[in-house]
């Protein structure tokens, strides 16, 4: 198992895997530009009836992606700007379902619901049976079950976690016990073992030692992989691939300082193999279905070093590596 060190990334840089050497990106420069605001832990997701990219901000701001350009969403109502929120696609509800965090301005917990419907946000379900908010959290939509699955992990760090599942209405508490403790980074439903892949971690004080696990909706089980991947909390996503059919993993690399490239890992139902390593920072990746393409995952590295110039990459997996998305420009 890889031994990462205990890092909480301050600034969730949105980027992807590349062949050395190629880039793709968009970059402008002044007060003109009109390029996203990633800021701290952002929620990210893709809407598969529209065909974009959601990203939600601790500004409050939407912003979306699709046909390679940013645009800001202006909805008549918004979740409040926050960190560290659960965002995933609902199959069942035609809609991106968010759920907590924490607020960017004074630190509250939000236990909160919200969906997407690709012009507004409308918040849904009723609080009192809402799951803990915080920023700790890792959801995935599971086909079998055909409910939402949020795992909410606690500090301190090895105490139990909590499980919950969302029908379209309510959610529901589930027994967790004999599963991952906290931290969970990721969760991502694996069509291939028919469970929801978890990667957690036992962790000292000084560093966490990754784990995964599997949840066939009714318990939970260990996978005991030959490999593991590095832990690195909220600087990992977990996604489906739909051109190999194999769950993508990014992550970065045990470091004890500064920012470190992204690491690619990929998931066959029993362990995970190394794929590449690139960027600069840290990573966050989508499950996409663009336009006129059977099926894509999508990455996005924030390269903005202060507010006068703004830079984000973006990256799409063929199945085998990363490649940049050319052509892209920022929107007005």
């Amino acid at each position: 198992m890889v031994v990462g060190v205990v890092t909480v990334a301050l600034l969730v840089g949105v980027s992807s895997t590349a062949p050395s050497g190629s880039r793709a990106t968009q970059s402008v420069t002044g007060a003109s530009a009109v390029l996203p605001y990633f800021g701290l832990l952002p929620a990210v997701a893709y809407d598969a009836n529209r065909r974009q990219v959601v990203l939600f901000n601790n500004r409050g701001e939407t912003w979306l992606w699709a046909k390679n350009r940013w645009t800001q969403a202006h909805p008549a109502m918004s979740p409040s700007g926050r960190i560290g929120a659960a965002a995933a696609w609902d199959p069942l509800m035609g809609a991106v379902l968010l759920v907590g965090g924490q607020s960017y301005a004074d630190e509250t917990v939000l236990k909160d619901t919200w969906t997407w419907n690709g012009s507004t946000w409308k918040q849904v379900g009723p609080r009192t049976s809402a799951p803990p908010g915080g920023f700790m959290l890792a959801m995935t939509y599971d086909t079998d079950l055909e409910a939402m699955v949020l795992v909410a992990s606690d500090i301190p760090f090895g105490s139990p976690i909590r499980l919950w599942t969302w029908n379209g209405a309510a959610w529901y508490q589930r027994n967790a016990t004999g599963g991952p403790v906290s931290p969970v980074a990721v969760v991502a439903f694996d069509p291939v073992t028919e469970t929801v892949l978890a990667v957690g971690a036992r962790c000292s004080t000084s560093y966490c030692v990754s784990e995964t696990w599997s949840w066939n909706g009714a318990g939970w089980q260990p996978s005991r992989p030959p490999h593991e991947p590095g832990f690195a909390f909220s600087s990992m996503t977990l996604v489906y691939d739909p051109i190999s059919g194999r769950l993508i993993l990014l992550t970065i690399p045990p470091t004890t300082a500064g920012p470190a490239p992204t690491e690619t890992w990929t998931w066959n139902g029993q362990d995970w193999s190394w794929r590449q390593t690139i960027g600069q920072q840290n990573a966050v990746a989508v499950a996409a279905s663009p336009d006129g393409d059977g099926g894509r995952v999508l990455a996005f590295e924030d390269l903005a070093r202060d507010f006068k110039t703004q830079r984000i990459d973006a990256w799409k997996w063929t199945g085998n590596s990363w490649q940049p998305i050319n052509g892209s420009s920022a929107s007005g």
